[in-house]
Order: structure tokens, then sequence, then C-alpha cells
């Protein structure tokens, strides 16, 4: 049987940039502020092949690529910046590892965490994530296209020590869309997406409050970590059942809802 493929390409104008972009209480450290100017937002490209789900973006000479597999629940991404690549990964057993120039660190432990911040140190490519995280986050839509990236931005950001990154995210997603009921094409296919990242927001909740118990500076971000890795790989789930849920329509980026 043919599997069925369908295509999302997102490339739309930002609006005015506030400063900040995180929510009270969790401010994100070290991460330049957005100037308030007017900016072209992310080139994003996603598919599915009814197994995998994919994503590729590109914003000022950043490149992210991510597949999923979900049938096994392993996650890739790759990080490109000038000179700079970064690999980012979640095998079977839930273990997050990071590869770059050469050296690579599974983070099975407390310590292997503190390994795999001194490889990402210095890193162009992370540190550009977590600029267009820092840029995007507060004047985004967020519909399901620039929500994965910023998912995956925020990701990024929690390995070196923003551990709060995806739980902003969260907020403002669910701050945004919850409860909000969206009168266009495909509307089924968006309130299943909006439903499963807003439970993934109450799990992440619910884990990140147990983690934050812990007392001890790399026990408690290792925890963190963890609850981040669940959050992933959920938003993933979500992102792969949207576009299943909207194949095989051919949609432009003013259709997706």
């Amino acid at each position: 049987m043919a599997r069925r493929r369908i295509g999302v390409v997102v490339c739309a104008l930002a609006v005015v940039a506030m400063a900040g972009g995180a929510t009270a209480g969790r401010e994100a450290p070290g991460v330049p502020a957005a100037p308030a100017v007017q900016r072209r937002g992310p080139e994003i490209a996603g598919n599915t092949d009814g197994r995998h789900v994919w994503m590729h973006a590109e914003y000022k000479g950043l490149l992210v690529r991510k597949l999923a597999n979900r049938s096994d629940r392993t996650l890739s991404i790759d990080l490109r910046y000038r000179l700079d690549a970064v690999t980012v990964a979640i095998d079977k057993a839930g273990v997050t590892s990071v590869r770059r120039g050469g050296q690579s660190v599974a983070i099975d432990s407390p310590g292997a965490l503190e390994q795999a911040q001194r490889v990402l140190a210095g890193s162009e490519a992370v540190f550009a994530i977590r600029a267009l995280l820092a840029e995007r986050q507060a004047v985004s839509d967020l519909k399901a296209p620039e929500y994965t990236l910023l998912a995956t931005a925020a990701f990024v950001a929690s390995l070196v020590g923003d551990t709060d990154a995806p739980a902003r995210l969260a907020d403002r997603f669910v701050e945004k869309h919850r409860g909000i009921v969206r009168p266009v094409r495909n509307g089924g296919c968006w309130s299943a997406y909006t439903q499963e990242s807003t439970s993934a927001w109450n799990d992440l909740q619910a884990c990140m409050d147990e983690a934050n118990q812990d007392d001890s500076w790399f026990n408690g971000a290792y925890r963190r970590l963890a609850c981040n890795g669940v959050w992933i790989l959920r938003s993933e789930s979500a992102w792969f059942e949207y576009l299943e849920c909207l194949s095989p329509l051919a949609i432009s980026g003013d259709e997706v809802p």
C-alpha cells in the first residue's frame, strides 16, 4: 500500500516583537531579549509517512532537522549554524544523548549531564536556536508548525541549563489556545492537537513539581531534564497525529489552523 505523505510549509511575517518573552517567574538565563523590530518568521516544512514524522526549519542561517520514529519513540535533532553542528537524540530507553565535534555523551546520570553541558559549551548552533526561541516565543501565533519548532528549541535550551524553557513555552501555548474553538477548515485536527499539547503541559507540570523537590543542584537538573524529554516526545506525538489527521490534504501556511 502506498504510504500517505503530506507537506506543511510555513513562512509567516512576524509581528512587532516584545522584549523578553518568558512567562513571569521563569526568566531565561543568559538569552538576549528580542528587539522590537519587524522580523520574518522561520521557514518550516513537515511531513509524515505513517511511521516517521519529520520537520525541517531554517531561520537566519540556522538549520534545524528533526526526525521522530513513532513505533519505537526515538527522536533525532540536528542543528547546523555556520561551521558548528550538534546532534541531540533520545533513544528507545528514553536516554538523551548529545554529539558535537567528535564528542558524544549519553545523559544517563547527573554527572553525565555536566559532561554534556561541557560538550555543548560555546556552541554557535545552540546559541542560535536559543536566540530563535527568545525572538519567536512571545510573537509567534504558536500554530502547530512553529510550536513544534519552538518545542525543539526549548528542549535544547534545557540541556544547557535553562530547564524551565519547555514549561515557559507550554505555559504560553496553553494560555493562548486552551478552550478556544477555531471555526476554520480542519478544525477537528487543530482541536485534537491542542488537547494533546495541553495534556502534555499538565503532565510536565506534575513531573516538574516532583523534580523540584530535589535540593541537589545536578540531581534536580537531571530530573527536570527527564521531565522535558517526556514532554518533547509527547509534543512529537501530537505533531504526528496532527499531520496524519490532515492527510491526504495539501495545505499552505495560510490554511494551517
